[in-house]
């Protein structure tokens, strides 16, 4: 009880030591103020501005909504709270690990309002946040906790209850998630000395191999901030909605890149996140939070798809700006959502260029397969068809791996992203394929699987399929319904009659599921 008074004690001191020294506080919305940081009137390159435009400038706004299962309904979280939780995390922190500049801090958990406070705090005190990846087995996950050498390692308990073996190697450095919640908050909380440093590692997923620790700044973190700004302007430009009140579903894992941009990015404008905890609660969170906007990924989108080709517009609860991050979306279901009213934006970008990459906004029906223009952040190039990327937003390296890297970014700073590209007259880019997975052929004929993957895309009944080389020839793993075999190889023969020689197909199928990483890609 009397720990309990003396933190809230502790509070009244630190808000009011805050108020005397912040900037006034607005306590009515600026619709105008995401548009002035876009415009690079007001400049914020740091996690550690962000935090003071949390207390003073959208002090009174909600930040972050999230489901809570104890109460059974929303909780909010406003900008102040979201500020003042952030400095008891690096009080926490620093009771736990003292001075922790450059340390590395890991997180193992779902998403929650918990795990964002634990990413950015660390990165505030002056440690380095390394979100893991739950979906993967216990030899992953120990090979890249042993790799980063953590001070500690920050988890909500679940891992643990299938993993035992967690607790057995790392149990002095366990800690719960929420054990800031007993700290007063940090008052001496600082920038932190080199914004080109560190600050995060997030671990690939790949296809093959062990997984590589993508090594990011504060400085790649901010660079990349226009990218995910600018394109709000095209929305209002087509629809004219009022994007200065939109609110975004964060559905994606904290260990995507996707996620922790957008976090970051939705707070420097001073809207709202509300957080999807779980992908297998999304339309619960999504029905209970009134959500404008939402980064997908192909399965997301073929559910939602769904809804609204069968008239289920309502589930989505207002939902009307689709981001999508990733390859191989069917354009006809692009097309499709853009008939039905929504404003749908691809967008590509990688790990290793904190997102960055390009933004493709056009509602037009001939840029359906386009990625977009090359955002203005970074120069790129095509060595040999493959896209190469140089600026601010490209990675450091990856941690402990100084030969991945220099295959990756060679002498002058571009890094090569193994993507295979073409960029029309108009500016638009359309990717091809990836350098790695091309097929050379005996007749030394080079095949993209990706290209060959697009034409089978359109078939209904293929569930998944990959391309790969097999006995010398170009084999399409496919898996559907046994039922639907006959169908399929009709289907792929017809693809194959407009295919030269050389690119023709010869069909397999899989009695099971194809195989994917914890990333949900297919292994090749």
């Amino acid at each position: 009880m009397l720990q309990k008074y003396c933190i809230a004690l502790e509070n009244i001191v630190y808000w009011a030591q805050l108020s005397a020294r912040a900037a006034p506080r607005r306590t009515e919305p600026d619709a105008g103020q995401d548009k002035m940081l876009r415009e690079g009137k007001i400049m914020v390159t740091s996690l550690y501005q962000s935090l003071c435009n949390m207390e003073t400038i959208y002090a009174d706004h909600v930040a972050i909504r999230y489901y809570d299962e104890t109460k059974q309904g929303v909780t909010e979280v406003y900008y102040r709270q979201y500020a003042q939780d952030l400095r008891r995390f690096v009080s926490f922190l620093r009771s736990k690990a003292g001075d922790v500049k450059g340390q590395r801090v890991a997180i193992l958990a779902r998403n929650s309002y918990h795990y964002i406070i634990c990413m950015y705090g660390t990165v505030l005190a002056g440690g380095v946040a390394v979100p893991l990846n739950m979906g993967k087995n216990w030899d992953e996950i120990q090979y890249e906790l042993d790799l980063v050498e953590p001070v500690c390692v920050l988890q909500d308990g679940e891992y643990l209850q299938w993993e035992p073996a967690l607790a057995d190697a790392y149990s002095a450095k366990l800690e719960p998630m929420d054990a800031f919640t007993a700290f007063a908050p940090a008052q001496d909380v600082k920038e932190v000395e080199d914004l080109a440093a560190m600050a995060f590692i997030m671990f690939t997923s790949g296809t093959t191999g062990r997984s590589k620790g993508v090594m990011l700044s504060q400085k790649n973190l901010f660079s990349a901030m226009p990218a995910f700004l600018d394109p709000f302007d095209d929305v209002k430009k087509y629809t004219g909605w009022n994007t200065d009140e939109f609110s975004s579903l964060s559905a994606l894992p904290m260990f995507h890149i996707s996620a922790m941009t957008s976090l970051v990015s939705w707070s420097i404008t001073g809207h709202s996140i509300n957080l999807c905890n779980n992908l297998k609660y999304f339309y619960r969170d999504l029905g209970a939070m009134h959500s404008e906007v939402m980064a997908v990924v192909p399965v997301l989108l073929k559910s939602i798809y769904s809804d609204v080709m069968k008239g289920r517009r309502d589930r989505l609860n207002g939902l009307c700006v689709l981001t999508c991050g990733a390859a191989m979306f069917d354009p006809k279901i692009l097309s499709d959502m853009m008939e039905k009213g929504f404003f749908v934006a691809q967008m590509y970008g990688l790990t290793e260029t904190c997102g960055d990459g390009a933004w493709n906004s056009s509602q037009e029906a001939k840029y359906l397969t386009s990625v977009g223009h090359v955002d203005l952040s970074c120069e790129y190039k095509l060595d040999d068809g493959e896209l190469c990327m140089r600026g601010d937003p490209i990675m450091l390296g990856y941690y402990k791996d100084p030969e991945g890297t220099a295959e990756v970014i060679d002498a002058e700073g571009w890094f090569h992203t193994g993507d295979i590209a073409r960029v029309e007259e108009d500016g638009y880019m359309y990717l091809t394929g990836r350098k790695k997975n091309v097929i050379i052929l005996d007749s030394g004929e080079n095949v993209s699987p990706e290209e060959l993957e697009k034409l089978l895309v359109p078939c209904a009944d293929i569930q998944e399929c990959i391309v790969k080389e097999k006995d010398k020839k170009i084999c399409a793993l496919i898996y559907c319904d046994p039922a639907k075999q006959e169908t399929v190889k009709e289907f792929v023969t017809g693809v194959n009659r407009g295919l030269p020689l050389y690119k023709r197909m010869v069909t397999e199928f899989s009695a099971q599921p194809l195989p994917r990483n914890a990333m949900g890609k297919l292994l090749r």
